[in-house]
């Protein structure tokens, strides 16, 4: 999301977010958050109590803000933002404020990855189809999609028949000046200077791979006292657990939660960027963008979304944790290509700058009707 508000900037444009209240605030951005909701405590993907509470809270404030401020356009994040987005412009609707979303994936996906049908029993598969029932008429609201991946964009047109001309695939974008080397000073590697340092930076969840990113650790820490992995997410519980009770606390450096602004020094420090995640809900993966920025190589599963970021050769050869295993151990046993790969990785995310990103959605914005900046 923070991209997506820097992106919007590069075009002339002003953003004011309407949120939750969990999250940090960020210097240069008008944040408006609703207040406390008992219940509603984490900032992690997946379904918690006081969810419903905070949603109902978040359309107040963003109706109050709308008549108030008198935007130009709502742009929306997620399935939850666009239904936001679609009560508040109807309420307004002498206003005729054009309503856009971007969304990660789709919500059946998203929900199958988290397990919510398959512990429902018998109800999972009706369940089911009664959210692919919500899905649908959420897609058709907004009056423009951002998809974040081609994969998503699969999914919207196929499965929930979204014209062509209604979709966007806008990739994840970086701040690619937040990696270069030349300001930036990385952090001290909390391994020996020898040390082949590997770095998973999100969160530490079982749906993010987690226990792929486990099986990895474990493999390579077994056989290989050259190899080291800098975690930086959370939460950090399971993984703790997981580094003591297998005595490789010296082999794994568990960072935990730091600010965004902070995630190129970490990374930077590192030598390849490893992504565990398999997702069915077409949903991309920012963080292997990020890694690219920094110059890592890659140890991530050659799905559609990552070969289109960083080509065949840059990926594990399977999609499985041996593979990325493979991958790990081939680029520590010839360090040169490994700078050669992370190298051109920096290359390649060129074209997925904020201004590229800017330009897709004033581009958009102008199709709505909004006339473009000065």
């Amino acid at each position: 999301m923070l991209s997506i508000l820097k992106a919007i900037e590069t075009c002339g444009g002003s953003n004011i977010l309407c949120t939750y209240p969990l999250g940090r605030d960020l210097p240069g951005l008008d944040i408006r958050r609703t207040s406390a909701v008992g219940g509603y405590e984490r900032t992690e993907a997946g379904p918690q109590k006081g969810k419903i509470l905070a949603d109902i809270k978040l359309i107040m404030l963003a109706l109050r803000i709308a008549f108030r401020e008198r935007p130009d356009i709502i742009h929306a994040h997620l399935h939850e933002g666009a239904l936001i987005g679609w009560l508040v412009r109807w309420a307004l609707i002498w206003r005729r404020i054009p309503l856009a979303a971007d969304l990660q994936g789709g919500l059946v996906g998203e929900l199958a990855d988290h397990g919510f049908f398959s512990r429902r029993g018998a109800l999972g598969n009706p369940l089911r189809w009664i959210f692919r029932l919500i899905e649908s008429f959420t897609l058709a609201l907004p009056a423009h999609l951002f998809c974040s991946s081609g994969n998503s964009e699969q999914i919207f047109r196929n499965d929930y028949q979204i014209r062509a001309s209604k979709l966007t695939c806008l990739d994840d974008r970086v701040d690619l000046a937040a990696y270069d080397p030349a300001h930036v000073t990385a952090v001290t590697s909390p391994f020996a200077e020898d040390v082949f340092v590997v770095t998973y930076s999100g969160s530490l969840l079982p749906i993010k791979g987690l226990d792929v990113l486990q099986e990895v650790i474990l493999a390579l820490t077994k056989k290989r006292r050259d190899i080291g992995f800098l975690l930086v997410g959370y939460p950090i519980d399971a993984m703790a657990e997981f580094i003591e009770a297998n005595g490789i606390a010296d082999r794994v450096a568990l960072v935990g939660r730091v600010a965004f602004e902070s995630l190129p020094d970490y990374l930077l420090s590192a030598h390849v960027g490893i992504e565990p995640k398999q997702s069915a809900s077409g949903e991309g993966s920012g963080k292997l963008l990020h890694y690219m920025a920094a110059g890592l190589a890659l140890a991530a599963f050659p799905s559609e979304h990552n070969r289109t970021l960083a080509g065949d050769e840059a990926l594990a050869q399977g999609n499985t944790a041996e593979a990325l295993v493979a991958q790990i151990e081939a680029l520590a046993d010839d360090r040169a290509r490994c700078r050669a790969t992370g190298l051109k990785n920096r290359e390649r995310t060129q074209p997925y700058s904020l201004q590229s990103a800017g330009i897709m959605i004033a581009d958009v914005y102008q199709n709505l009707g909004l006339a473009p900046q000065a």
